[in-house]
């Protein structure tokens, strides 16, 4: 961190989300909490949450992975990605073993987010079927 770039969040969040997209999960996780560290207001900070608990996901670090999707959804309720991260943080807790609050996330998720982008409605729908929520 530093550089030229240490006070330009955009730049900051796009340097964080190449490494995302290099698959070079550990820079990407490192970038992204330093983005919010800097800039937890930021318009960009909902979806660097999202992302900073996705490369804990990809890692199988799921503990990890539901604190920051638990915080993304908290924190920021109004980013365009909090329903993305409800629905991760049920996939983290089935994949923690907490198969009840996985169920619970998803149905909280159907209830919050009612207009949920149609790709994260289908992916709920088929990891609640997969998971035997009732």
């Amino acid at each position: 961190p530093g550089g030229s770039d240490a006070g330009n969040p955009k730049q900051l969040y796009e340097t964080a989300y190449a490494h995302l997209l290099q698959q070079n999960y550990g820079a990407a996780e490192v970038a992204f909490e330093d983005f919010l560290a800097r800039h937890p207001s930021d318009q960009l900070a909902g979806n660097a949450q999202y992302w900073l608990g996705e490369s804990h996901f990809v890692r199988g670090q799921y503990k990890q992975a539901a604190g920051a999707f638990l915080k993304g959804y908290q924190s920021y309720a109004r980013s365009a990605k909090a329903p993305d991260s409800l629905m991760k943080l049920a996939m983290s807790l089935d994949r923690l073993g907490q198969r009840d609050a996985a169920c619970s996330s998803f149905g909280e998720l159907n209830t919050r987010f009612p207009n949920a982008p149609q790709n994260v409605r289908t992916r709920v729908d088929s990891e609640r079927r997969r998971i035997g929520c009732p």
